[in-house]
């Protein structure tokens, strides 16, 4: 066959013609026959010559020699093989975080659990009153904002309340892999065993301490009937409770009504005192005193 734009020259038809002829013939040109013109071939032609005469000697050569076509089948597939193994690899090649740093200063009064420590949390937490633990990520700009408040009330709290800090976005950390918190920061209070009681007010320092204070003494001990009045006058809905204190510090049903008013803390929606669904107060004979919830 002809190629594409490499007819011979000198006007012949035949077809029978070698693949030396087919390079050199070109010299006709497409000219009329016997007219003498040359026309250089184009540059395709010959390419397209030499690619089908090395296609021809490798068909020739895998005629005659067939184990060296093997061979290269053989080693096409190992180095297809060898390619995929080594992308496979390079997907799994992952770089570590870079390890956590502190998020509070030394000097500051919250513990600062910065590698996400929540066992030693627990630990610390068990042995306290009044606890407020402060989840975070340190790369939250809602984290950073808060950070300042948290000790703005730590300092007015500290002697009286454990604050501690939890990064709980490392990945190594122990809150990380045992927490699953959908937003940050979190705060959590705790009285003693009872807990947690979500903070869900806003991030400002006197909301917080105001918070915190009230979980620290959620019943209110008015000391006369005045005071009582103004008590029954300002806060809607109250609960009353009285208890006889003369025999015991804690009578029968008080620690049931301290839990109550922790619980009702607990459900509040909007995460401040004023959003309690409800206020207790307890009556004491002996000293003729009253206490809010």
């Amino acid at each position: 066959m002809s190629e594409c734009g490499g007819r011979g020259g000198g006007g012949s038809s035949s077809s029978s013609s070698s693949d030396d002829a087919e390079d050199e013939g070109g010299g006709g040109g497409g000219g009329p026959a016997g007219s003498g013109s040359f026309s250089p071939a184009p540059a395709a032609a010959s390419s397209a010559g030499r690619l089908r005469r090395g296609l021809r000697g490798a068909s020739l050569m895998a005629r005659r020699r067939p184990e060296l076509l093997c061979g290269a089948v053989a080693l096409g597939c190992a180095l297809l093989v060898a390619l995929k193994f080594t992308c496979s690899r390079a997907k799994d090649v992952i770089i570590p975080a870079k390890p956590p740093v502190s998020f509070f200063s030394s000097r500051s009064p919250v513990l600062d659990l910065f590698q996400g420590q929540l066992d030693y949390a627990e630990h610390v937490r068990r042995d306290s009153e009044v606890v407020l633990l402060f989840f975070y990520a340190p790369w939250c700009g809602q984290s950073i904002a808060a950070r300042s408040e948290i000790e703005q009330a730590a300092s007015q709290l500290s002697d009286q309340v454990l604050f501690v800090a939890i990064n709980c976005w490392w990945n190594q950390g122990k809150c990380r892999k045992q927490k699953h918190f959908f937003y940050f920061p979190v705060i959590y209070l705790y009285h003693r065993s009872f807990g947690p009681i979500e903070y869900k007010g806003p991030m400002s320092a006197v909301y917080i301490e105001k918070f915190v204070r009230r979980v620290m003494k959620p019943l209110l001990y008015i000391p006369s009937q005045s005071e009582l009045l103004d008590f029954l006058s300002n806060y809607e809905p109250g609960v009353l409770g009285y208890f006889e204190f003369s025999g015991s510090p804690q009578p029968p049903g008080y620690l049931t009504f301290f839990t109550s008013a922790l619980h009702s803390l607990k459900k509040a929606r909007s995460g401040l005192p004023a959003g309690s669904p409800m206020w207790d107060l307890i009556l004491s004979l002996q000293d003729h005193s009253l206490s809010q919830r």
